[in-house]
């Protein structure tokens, strides 16, 4: 009885694995590199306000003094300025995906038209995996792991922030462990590279006021931008795919109403 018991669970695993496998999720990582290779700077315009406002907060944040009241404040808006930054740089991903051009006027009205709940949705997730973060590093990846999904579903299934949660959850059960090894080793990889970037032009010598550590810290965050973005709608589109049956509902869509 207990055997077949570890037998069931064992295939309930299994099955829960299964919509994101490590194969596939390497596959997705691949697809990503290609892609934001393919498109970079379409990508890279997309969000090239934003970005310039987001690093420019955080360089004023770390370089100068600044009151407790007045750093939480701007630590809120600069995280959520980078939901918007997210959002619409996967939705170009996610045109790209489907075979349609980037068009910069159009993107950007469709995820402004969603601009506050994208906003809190990105606080929320955000403050939620930095709690982890502190709590223990494990606890951090499973919150992005589970809240994968956001700010992606708030623009491209127009859903509000409780929603957009709920549903990027239900997304993520079942592929929590492709998740994590595509979309987690690289936030791991980004923070770790950002974190050893001053380190290392100060053992070159590189004083902290040149402009040099400025270059080298935005040219690190431009790079990683788009294929951040293009991972984030890939691993989207397979889990929905996957689990969902979303490419057949796109090609039944695609079809003529006769057909």
């Amino acid at each position: 009885m207990i055997l077949q018991l570890v037998r069931k669970l064992s295939s309930r695993w299994r099955l829960k694995r299964s919509y994101l496998p490590v194969r596939v999720a390497v596959e997705c990582i691949d697809d990503a590199i290609v892609l934001s290779r393919r498109y970079f700077w379409p990508l890279l315009r997309l969000s090239v306000f934003p970005f310039l406002v987001y690093m420019a907060a955080l360089y004023y944040l770390n370089e100068r003094f600044v009151p407790l009241w007045i750093r939480l404040l701007m630590s809120l808006v600069v995280y959520g300025l980078y939901g918007l930054l997210e959002a619409v740089t996967i939705v170009g991903a996610w045109e790209l995906l489907h075979g349609r051009a980037i068009q910069f006027g159009k993107t950007w009205r469709r995820v402004l038209q969603r601009g506050i709940s994208v906003f809190f949705s990105s606080l929320i997730r955000v403050f939620l995996i930095y709690l982890g973060v502190v709590l223990l590093i494990v606890p951090g990846l499973y919150f992005l792991a589970i809240y994968f999904a956001v700010p992606t579903v708030n623009v491209i299934e127009g859903l509000g922030v409780r929603a957009s949660l709920l549903r990027s959850r239900s997304l993520a059960l079942g592929s929590l462990t492709g998740i994590v090894l595509s979309m987690g080793v690289l936030w791991i990889l980004v923070v770790l590279v950002a974190y050893l970037i001053p380190r290392i032009l100060m053992e070159l010598g590189v004083p902290p006021s040149s402009i040099i550590r400025l270059v080298c810290s935005l040219g690190w965050a431009a790079v990683i931008v788009p294929f951040r973005s293009a991972l984030a709608a890939r691993v989207y589109l397979e889990i929905r795919a996957r689990k969902e049956g979303y490419d057949l509902q796109h090609l039944m869509a695609s079809l003529p109403s006769a057909a």
